[in-house]
């Protein structure tokens, strides 16, 4: 076995690689994957490559690459590895294989970038790289069909308490309000490549900039602001079934935690009212560290979640240059 991470061959995924691949993450990620909704779709999207490593037929391991900010970067993501091959490398030579494949076929896609969770191993192996931007805390909370709130979404109404105009879907994203949002995200955020703001929107690293805003309401992504007495507020939300719960990610851009709550109020309030019958498995993003305490009291007491983290938790946005890190 100890020879095991030489044998391995690196290939491009296709459709026909489904099954195997859904059964070497199963055991990853249990009934919680994102990956058996929207496999097929990632690989429709031309901007999108998966790479698997192979021992013979066995696919155990996967890594993929989404191209973003115009073709000058990409994220990689959704790295995954069969537990008999863990502590093997095998992940590591996956991701120098997805750079060289990148570097040769997408070669204006300079700037890798990824995220990574402080309970997750592999942020000890990214720390090597001393690319670490920012972080930013995040909360995850369960809640089943039978919570108060559930079946009758509009009993949340209840917990507003903020005496906040309520939240509107955003219209027209401009430069302008862009700029009046930067100010909640974490100061390392302005750090990338191009020192421009960088936003998580479910996990993944944007550029703070119109354009992404518009894709990501084009690939349903809800996205609400709020303006009030001259300050501006940004939360995006995406949402998807799984085996176990439907799955909800939320980052809010908020000056305060009322703004906070008055997001995440109407991002429940729409998944509820569609969702009524699943259990609801919550991530919360917020861009100012002092928000979080805050946040879980308001989860575990007013919405009576449970709290599925043992400890504080938070992301960790990185950035490489492929080139410079290649020489």
């Amino acid at each position: 076995m100890a020879e095991q991470s030489t044998n391995l061959s690196y290939r491009l995924a296709s459709h026909d690689d489904y099954d195997a691949v859904i059964r070497m993450s199963k055991e990853i990620y249990g009934d919680t994957d994102y990956l058996p909704e929207f496999f097929h779709s990632f690989l429709d999207n031309p901007d999108t490559t998966i790479f698997l490593a192979v021992a013979g037929t066995q696919v155990v391991g996967l890594l993929m690459a989404t191209i973003t900010e115009e073709g000058r970067a990409f994220i990689s993501t959704s790295g995954r590895v069969a537990s008999a091959w863990r502590n093997k490398g095998v992940i590591w030579k996956l991701e120098e294989h997805q750079d060289t494949w990148i570097r040769q076929n997408r070669p204006t896609a300079r700037y890798k970038r990824g995220t990574a969770s402080t309970v997750n191993d592999f942020t000890k192996k990214l720390r090597k790289y001393k690319s670490e931007l920012f972080r930013m805390p995040f909360i995850e909370y369960k809640g089943g069909p039978d919570l108060w709130w559930r079946q009758d979404p509009a009993q949340l109404a209840q917990l507003d308490t903020t005496g906040l105009p309520d939240v509107v879907p955003l219209q027209t994203a401009d430069d302008d309000f862009c700029t009046a949002v930067q100010k909640w995200l974490p100061a390392g955020a302005f750090g990338g490549y191009d020192g421009k703001p960088i936003i998580l929107v479910d996990w993944d690293p944007l550029t703070l900039r119109p354009a992404n805003l518009k894709l990501l309401q084009a690939h349903n992504f809800k996205i609400y602001m709020l303006h009030y007495k001259g300050e501006a507020s940004l939360s995006l939300a995406n949402t998807y079934p799984t085996a176990a719960a439907r799955m909800m990610s939320v980052t809010i851009y908020a000056m305060n935690d009322l703004t906070v709550r008055r997001h995440l109020l109407k991002h429940l309030e729409d998944v509820s009212r569609n969702n009524k019958n699943e259990a609801i498995q919550l991530s919360v993003f917020v861009g100012l560290a002092e928000l979080e305490d805050p946040i879980h009291q308001f989860c575990r007491d007013a919405l009576q979640m449970e709290n599925l983290l043992d400890r504080k938790s938070e992301v960790i946005m990185i950035e490489i240059d492929i080139l410079s890190s290649h020489l």
